[in-house]
């Protein structure tokens, strides 16, 4: 009797593709960054209850299921949580995880996997998307549904921006603050239209802030990304001006009007907002007492 060779499993093909950092020790220029802290218990369940209740929600709930998300991941990440995210991988069937290893110092694990992602990519048109997400923000329910919009030739080598971003941080037990931003080239959702002759991921494309003086890119108008404002990074916080104050009740609801999911925030730290407002009143009253003396 033959015995048949093991096929190897069959993958869904695609055209379009995310990517989302989820613990890499990649180095972002901050020199006070303790990388011990990455893999800290408290951090780690912190972040994956946002994780399950905000981005992955997101994705869940996406009216368009036809695309993939690698989460890429640290090889130090205990085995906790690579069993967590693998028994997440199973419940999911858009989520691939990728282990790569922190000797790579030149990044080569990043490079093989944004290279091998192209065997999930079905080319539509010739041309296939990426997009890129922190593992702490979301999208509206009809992202994907959108950029299908965009599988078309002539937009092959054009980035994509959604710049009409909302901003939530959690300032009280049932008090939340809201914030609409216009970024041109944030990083929730950024996407690029790639071919296959010239295969390129978005996050190859370098700093996401940058990406607009390097490419062309479209500007949508339609609702874009959510931040959440989670930690003490000075660089993600709520901009001066405006903001509007919700209870849970009326902030779900409020983001379910804006076409989100129906995100569980109580998953955030409670912090009280940033004081940049508040140096900037003391510098005011400062120069105000230095003229009248």
């Amino acid at each position: 009797m033959q015995v048949s060779e093991a096929k190897e499993p069959v993958i869904k093909k695609v055209p379009i593709v995310g990517f989302i950092r989820y613990s890499c020790r990649l180095n972002f220029g901050r020199s006070n960054f303790n990388y011990d802290d990455l893999f800290d218990t408290r951090y780690l369940d912190y972040r994956l209850n946002i994780f399950r209740n905000v981005t992955l929600k997101s994705f869940q709930e996406q009216s368009n299921k036809n695309f993939v998300i690698f989460l890429l991941h640290s090889e130090s990440l205990p085995q906790k949580y690579k069993d967590i995210f693998k028994e997440m991988e199973q419940n999911n069937h858009f989520l691939r995880n990728i282990y790569i290893s922190d000797c790579e110092t030149k990044g080569t694990g990043y490079a093989d996997a944004f290279e091998g992602s192209m065997k999930y990519v079905d080319f539509v048109n010739g041309v296939s998307i990426s997009f890129r997400i922190d593992n702490d923000d979301a999208v509206p329910a009809d992202f994907i549904c959108r950029l299908n919009a965009f599988l078309k030739p002539e937009y092959q080598g054009f980035a994509i921006s959604y710049p009409n971003m909302l901003i939530v941080q959690r300032v009280g037990i049932n008090k939340y603050l809201k914030q609409e931003k216009w970024y041109v080239s944030n990083s929730i959702g950024l996407a690029y239209v790639t071919n296959a002759a010239n295969y390129k991921v978005v996050l190859t494309l370098g700093d996401h802030g940058k990406i607009n003086q390097k490419y062309s890119m479209l500007y949508l108008p339609e609702k874009g990304g959510l931040q959440t404002i989670n930690g003490k990074n000075v660089a993600n916080s709520l901009d001066l001006g405006h903001v509007s104050s919700f209870d849970d009740v009326s902030l779900r609801a409020a983001m379910l009007k804006d076409g989100y999911a129906d995100f569980d925030f109580t998953c955030l730290n409670i912090q009280r907002r940033i004081v940049v407002l508040d140096v900037v009143k003391k510098v005011i009253n400062f120069i105000k007492k230095r003229r009248w003396r």
